[in-house]
């Protein structure tokens, strides 16, 4: 699928790739705009859906609506109830099969991926408060 995309599909791919702040719809289109100056957010979106169609990035679930990823590698995050930063774990958090098949079964679901994710302040927050 990498092969056939086009400039501006390359364009937002590469910057997802160089990023690890889970950007916004927004905050890629702003970037890729640097460099394509005539991309229409609209068409932003329509890239941002066909790549996390293909499985070549991840649409995220947020604090504050739809981020993207890159990463498409199992993975969990974290999220600043404050700011609203979603930050990868740089660790596997590590919960047992049986435990997640568990918890699939409980609500019904046939398991075929999970990610944890944890809610918290974020350290610039942190030091935000102490001031």
């Amino acid at each position: 699928m990498e092969q056939i995309l086009n400039t501006n599909a390359r364009a937002v791919l590469e910057y997802l790739r160089g990023t690890y702040s889970h950007p916004t719809a927004m905050d890629v289109y702003e970037a890729v705009r640097q460099s394509k100056p005539r991309i229409g957010l609209a068409t932003v979106y329509r890239i941002l859906h066909s790549l996390a169609e293909s499985g070549l990035i991840r649409e995220l679930e947020g604090f504050e609506g739809v981020r993207y990823d890159a990463n498409t590698n199992r993975h969990d995050h974290a999220i600043c109830t404050a700011c609203g930063a979603l930050l990868d774990v740089p660790l596997d958090i590590a919960l047992s099969e049986e435990s997640l098949l568990e918890a699939a079964r409980t609500t019904g679901l046939k398991l075929s991926s999970h990610e944890v994710r944890i809610y918290g302040r974020c350290a610039s927050c942190q030091e935000r408060d102490k001031s």
